[in-house]
């Protein structure tokens, strides 16, 4: 199927068949669904689909199957989609019939977080069932089909009023009445799954007329295997009225979290399935003491009555029960005391809700309570708060290191099952669980929660070094404040972690996978590279030394032996070269199989070889280059628009003064990877603003030395653009780099965007747009140029539009088809009208007013300057005398920190200690602007 290998197929359904491929360029196992006929024929819809698609492969959610692409093949419409390794949520429940409420929690909370990602981003799925969602074998949710579901509804539209598309056992009522939906309809089919899970059946059974009509008239009746508090949220989730039911999923998580601890899917009992064994202790007062985690109770073996009030619980009137047990290693004790209803149990021992749960948390690998060497304070919230937002992401974030490294043999996934004590500076405890991606070396990946105990209710998320969320969550924030607890707060703080630690660590690398270490005439699939440019490659290498081994010839060219190998026997055999033995003194081969150990020396026919090469083919010496086939793979996968937030944008552009609007213009411009034109009064900041685009394209992309097309090479990494980033790869044609950012002004020229030929090399360095791939193009001072803005359009346009240039390569008189995905920007002083007329405005994509500061942004401006500057702070009433020497002209961005250096500098000249008084302002002003 296009440019995938089909490997076998993994079922059919009504829509069409699915099969396993490999992706070509990610190197990872993809399945393909193939359309039917009736979808594919139908141009309308094929358009549709298209559409609908591009906007579903830009939805990231590690409960989500990611679309990789979509195509048509011998006129058959088909979706790459990830592989993943599991069963259908539907086989589950015709094995098990129905899960028990621990699993069944984990599951939906699991769709809930998915589901919601995805409403957040404006899209619906409108068939939600378990047919839809598979289980990995991590135990991990995944949900298919979203988009195709709309597509389907809008193609019977089309062709019948009042037409439905959906699975009636999980449809909305307003679904089944050809009504408009929104997200609420997945709202109402997670309620049905989540009664489906408990129960064993969908609340309505039987035939299709019966079961729609229970669906718009009915609602579900109760069920010994489902809770009261969750049955009342399953109700909620399936209301009739659609503003009735939940209006989000993190309101359907939030009220399933919230229900009481005995009632909620998945909690433990609040008494043990036993009593516990009576510890016998002395009959005074005075005696009854612990000793390690025993219980208190009288010599009856009976519960002690607790202190005046009776029972800790709020609003528990009760005033027999167990004192909690927990001891911590300072030896205090917690003097709580608890009725039947309210204690908890671990291994036969009372404790109090909070302390059971910090000893389950860190029991998890101890085994038993006894066992566990470290324990928080009595009074020690922190731990608690870690464990629960840690349990809150476990499976997202395991999943997302999962799928972020799947395919990569040299490293595993490392999951903390227990939260463990760690130190945040000055020696402060703190408690932690991690994820991590783990190499021999060490840490390839690692995602940290923790808590500071100084800081109990702050939770700190890290990737690597870098604490990437560090926020006080909002059901503990509005506590102080009075205000009303919020139920789906804890669902949307978790959603908020998967959400920022997805942007940080999962940054797509698509690199051609590197041949495997092959052993001793062994040889695994090479890259592809022109047999006459490696052979000329290889005999040059040979002859800029007396003997090369063929380890040393493979380690030049940047590739494996088994890549040159094939090239070594072929030119020994025609005379070419010489081989001269084994190796025999040490060197960097000397652990290497034999056959890279053999020597070899260029002969007099083998030099007269390579200069015949070298008349015709390039001159390039190494490493060896990609195919223009892998280059555009790559180029495409580190292509793909982000979704990006508002907090992330606003990260970004910290310590510029940018508008609101103009925040959201370019978002949207990143989102979509449109053009985008800055225009404004000079020294307002558009070129400051341009040079922060690339750090919101994502990380580090792949760049390689050169390509090869057709046995011309064209050089592409170049160290003044592409700065090193990052892990570097171990496939050597290729390098890590922070995504470029390449500007240009009033030297530009058109030349600049042709593939430059070098003679001496026969070889070519890629143009600007090229280099610039995967990051930003920009274009400053644009109408400063000696090429007209309108002819620079002309030859821009198209290409931008298409995704792909034509580049001529003067050397040969060849043309070729290139990937072009740089962003580019165009930024001018000049009055948009004088230099395009409509029609070229039209057609770029994002037009942004840089405007004037304000008064009260200049004076931000100002004070940030003074800080950078070491300058004391401006004294009060500095802003009215800066506005008096304006005069009435407008200010500009850039004014305060030219102003404030121009101080600088004439408090030097004048041997004072630099600070912001009138008459240093004044002398600062004078040299600053011209007088009119």
């Amino acid at each position: 199927m296009g440019r995938f290998a089909v490997q076998a197929e993994l079922g059919r359904g009504a829509m069409g068949v699915v099969y396993k491929a490999m992706h070509p360029g990610l190197g990872v196992p993809v399945a393909i669904k193939v359309l039917g006929d009736t979808f594919s024929s139908d141009e309308s819809f094929r358009s549709r689909f298209r559409k609908e698609a591009s906007t579903v492969a830009s939805l990231n959610h590690p409960g989500i199957v990611r679309v990789y692409d979509f195509d048509i093949d011998r006129g058959a419409l088909f979706i790459v989609m990830e592989f993943v390794e599991g069963r259908s949520l539907r086989t589950w429940l015709q094995d098990s019939g129905r899960f028990t409420a621990a699993v069944s929690s984990d599951l939906i909370q699991q769709l809930l977080s998915a589901v919601g990602a995805a409403h957040a981003r404006g899209i619906v799925h409108r068939d939600l069932k378990p047919d839809n969602v598979l289980i990995s074998t991590q135990g991990k949710t995944k949900i298919l089909d979203f988009g195709i579901a709309k597509v389907m509804d809008d193609e019977a539209h089309l062709t019948a009023t009042g037409s439905m598309v959906g699975t009636p056992a999980y449809m909305a009522p307003e679904q089944i009445k050809g009504d408009p939906v929104d997200q609420r309809v997945d709202v109402y089919a997670l309620g049905v799954i989540l009664y489906e899970l408990l129960h064993g059946k969908p609340p309505y059974t039987g035939s299709m007329p019966t079961v729609l009509h229970s669906h718009v008239f009915n609602q579900p009746q109760p069920s010994t295997a489902i809770a009261p508090e969750t049955f009342e949220a399953i109700l909620r989730a399936m209301a009739r009225k659609p503003e009735q039911r939940f209006e989000s999923c993190e309101e359907f998580a939030g009220a399933l979290l919230s229900a009481p601890v005995g009632t909620r899917p998945g909690s433990a009992p609040a008494l043990p399935p036993a009593a516990p064994p009576p510890v016998r202790v002395g009959t005074g007062l005075a005696d009854r003491v612990f000793t390690g985690l025993r219980a208190l109770r009288d010599p009856s073996g009976s519960p002690i009555a607790g202190p005046a009030g009776g029972c800790s619980h709020s609003g528990c009137t009760a005033n027999e029960g167990w004192q909690c047990s927990y001891i911590d290693p300072t030896g205090q004790r917690c003097d709580s005391w608890w009725c039947k209803r309210h204690i908890g149990f671990i291994e036969a021992t009372p404790f109090c809700t909070r302390h059971a749960s910090v000893l389950r948390a860190l029991a998890a690998t101890a085994g038993t309570i006894h066992e566990i060497k470290q324990r928080p304070l009595v009074d020690d919230r922190s731990l608690n708060l870690a464990n629960l937002v840690a349990e809150d992401v476990e499976k997202d974030l395991t999943e997302l290191l999962r799928r972020r490294f799947q395919g990569r043999q040299d490293l595993r996934i490392v999951v903390d099952r227990t939260v463990r004590q760690t130190w945040e500076g000055r020696g402060r405890i703190a408690w932690e669980r991690s994820w991590s991606a783990v190499q021999a070396q060490g840490y390839l990946a690692r995602i940290g929660v923790r808590v500071a105990a100084a800081e109990p209710d702050r939770v700190k998320v890290s990737v690597g070094n870098s604490v990437v969320l560090s926020e006080v969550p909002d059901w503990i924030a509005k506590r102080p404040d009075g205000e009303t607890p919020d139920r789906a707060d804890r669902a949307r703080f978790r959603n908020k972690v998967v959400e920022i630690v997805l942007a940080t660590i999962d940054i797509p690398t698509p690199l051609p996978r590197p041949p495997a270490a092959a052993p001793a005439a062994v040889f695994a699939d090479q890259p592809r590279v022109a047999p006459a440019l490696l052979t000329g490659m290889v005999l040059r290498q040979l002859a800029l030394g007396s003997k090369l081994t063929g380890y040393e010839i493979a380690e030049r060219l940047a590739l494996s032996f088994a890549g040159v190998h094939p090239t070594l026997t072929e030119i020994s055999g025609l005379g070419f070269v010489n081989v001269l033995g084994f190796a025999a003194e040490a060197g960097p081969w000397s652990s290497r199989p034999l056959p890279e150990r053999m020597a070899y020396a260029i002969t007099p026919q083998g030099r007269a070889h390579a200069e015949e090469l070298g008349a015709t083919g390039s001159h390039h010496p190494g490493p060896a280059p990609v195919t223009l086939a892998e280059y555009v793979t790559s180029v495409s996968a580190a292509s793909v628009p982000r979704q990006l937030t508002e907090a992330e944008v606003a990260a970004a552009l910290a310590g510029l003064e940018v508008p609101p609007a103009v925040i959201e213009s370019v978002r949207a411009a990143i989102n979509s990877r449109g053009s985008i034109f800055l225009y404004g009064s000079p020294g307002n900041g558009k070129t400051s603003l341009a040079r922060r685009l690339a750090t919101l394209q994502g990380g580090p992309v792949l760049v390689p030395v050169a390509i090869e097309a057709a046995g011309d090479v064209i050089r592409v990494f170049d160290p003044a653009v592409h700065r090193l980033e990052g892990e570097q790869p171990p496939d050597r044609r290729w390098r890590r780099v922070a995504r470029p950012m390449l500007q240009v002004g009033g030297e530009f020229n058109l030349e600049m965007l042709e593939a430059t030929w070098e003679p001496a090399g026969r070889s070519y360095e890629a143009p600007l747009q090229v280099k610039a791939n995967c990051g930003v193009l920009l274009i400053d001072d644009l109408g400063r140029q000696r090429t007209s803005p309108k002819q620079l359009l002309d030859r821009l346009l198209v290409p931008l539009e298409q995704g792909v240039d034509f580049l001529n390569l003067a050397g040969s008189g060849r043309k070729i088809e290139i990937a072009l995905q740089a962003q580019v920007a165009f930024s001018t002083n000049l009055k948009p009208a004088d230099l395009l007329d409509e029609a070229y405005l039209r057609r770029l994509a994002y037009k942004v007013l840089m405007p004037d500061p304000s008064w009260p942004a200049f004076q931000r401006i100002f004070d940030r300057e003074c800080v950078r500057l070491g300058v004391p702070a401006a004294p009060a009433g500095t802003l009215d005398t800066i506005q008096q020497l304006y005069g009435g002209r407008p200010p500009r961005g850039s004014h305060p920190r030219d102003l404030l250096e121009r101080l600088v500098d004439v408090a030097a000249a004048r041997g004072e200690r630099p600070e912001v008084t009138p008459q240093l302002l004044e002398a600062a002003w004078q040299t600053l602007f011209v007088t009119s």
